[in-house]
């Protein structure tokens, strides 16, 4: 014998956040329905106990008074009724809409428990696995002696100079020696000089990237980090390396005649002279400290968007997180300091630091000017286009031809 239950089927603003098998707060969809923890709890353990739905109710008394109360204390008797009765409870939990091939097995609980102990071991050897990467690849910015360079310091800067050289150094001469600088180019064959702007852009690029890529810093950041970087910041970087390259590399006297033509060629007559300024003023006030130049470049490349375009038809993205690249940037920039300070003194690292970022500056604003010309001058599109594509992939897949 069963005895039948009636419910209020008018629903209240709330009722969406509302178990609707006893009317407690809910705590989500569990089973396939709106419920609350101790209902989620009893379906899960008598939802195959067929046998509950047959059995009578065990507080009839409670349903003989709903028909002489009001609407709210009746709905409020039944929801007791439901939670003081199995039977009804069960029943109720069935019309409502919960299904019972929701309900996990013992074996698929115990699947399901193994899965999250597996879960767990990965997430924290995981956790462990970065936490080491990032020990070894981002030197340390909370310092307590700024004036003492420590083993580990030594070794970053050595890493760092090392992978400049054989990384960013080699493969710009490998590549130059492969593409126009091979003794057979001439400064007045014009039909070779229109290649020159994606080759050479190109080139130093790719080196740049090959340079970038290879610190482990940078692989300590999520892989959208990285993206955004060598989207925003890779490019704005050519021309700082222009003259980092130059003091490395040896140029025949015709090689030096067609990198002039070509950097003639894509910042027009009018831009030119201020390129030459600026290569004149880094000779006069850069540092010839090869480490100290390079780690500047890290600081660089770990920042906010080094050329911001706000009034372009396609502005660039402000990045979200700030916080995993301001930080890498941080022990870069206290790497940086403690370096100068080491080695020439307070005072005098306040002058180099300040003629790196006027250099910079000056560079930034040339930098910025030729690429608004290569973005709309028709014979320079497609050096832009390549440069586009070349910060938006992996440096190892790119071959020039």
């Amino acid at each position: 014998m069963t005895t039948s239950t009636h419910y209020c089927e008018s629903r209240s603003p709330t009722s969406f956040r509302r178990c609707v098998v006893c009317g407690s707060k809910s705590i989500g969809i569990n089973f396939g329905v709106q419920s609350c923890a101790p209902c989620k709890a009893f379906f899960r353990r008598n939802a195959r106990r067929k046998e509950l739905l047959e059995l009578p109710c065990r507080h009839r008394d409670l349903s003989s008074l709903l028909e002489n109360e009001n609407e709210a204390n009746g709905r409020s008797m039944r929801y007791l009724q439901i939670r003081r009765c199995s039977s009804c409870r069960l029943r109720r939990s069935f019309e409502m809409g919960m299904k019972e091939e929701l309900v996990r097995t013992d074996e698929e609980n115990e699947r399901y428990r193994q899965m999250l102990d597996v879960n767990r071991r990965q997430r924290e050897l995981l956790k462990k696995q970065l936490q080491e990467i990032k020990e070894i690849s981002v030197p340390r910015y909370i310092i307590n002696d700024i004036d003492l360079l420590a083993e580990i310091d030594w070794s970053h800067l050595s890493n760092i100079s090392y992978a400049y050289d054989s990384c960013c150094v080699k493969s710009y001469v490998r590549q130059r020696t492969a593409t126009i600088f091979n003794g057979t180019s001439s400064v007045s064959d014009n039909q070779s000089i229109n290649i020159y702007p994606t080759v050479v852009t190109t080139s130093i690029v790719l080196s740049v990237s090959s340079f970038l890529k290879s610190l482990p810093a940078f692989y300590s950041l999520p892989r959208v980090i990285r993206n955004y970087l060598c989207k925003t910041n890779i490019r704005p970087l050519i021309f700082p390396n222009i003259y980092e390259l130059q003091q490395c590399c040896y140029h025949e006297p015709w090689q030096a005649a067609v990198f002039k033509a070509t950097w003639q060629l894509m910042c027009g007559p009018q831009l030119y002279p201020q390129f030459q300024q600026a290569e004149l003023l880094a000779s006069k006030s850069l540092v010839t400290d090869p480490i100290a130049t390079r780690l500047f470049f890290i600081i660089l490349f770990f920042s906010t968007p080094l050329h911001y375009h706000q009034d372009s038809a396609t502005p660039t993205k402000v990045l979200k997180k700030k916080r995993p690249v301001t930080n890498t940037q941080n022990a870069y920039i206290t790497l940086l300091w403690k370096y100068l300070s080491y080695r020439y003194g307070s005072m005098e690292t306040v002058r180099i630091y300040t003629h790196l970022v006027h250099v910079y500056i000056k560079m930034q604003t040339v930098g910025f000017g030729i690429y608004t010309r290569l973005a709309t001058q028709k014979n320079l599109m497609p050096t832009n286009e390549t440069l586009n594509k070349l910060v938006a992939i992996d440096v190892h897949e790119v071959q020039i031809s």
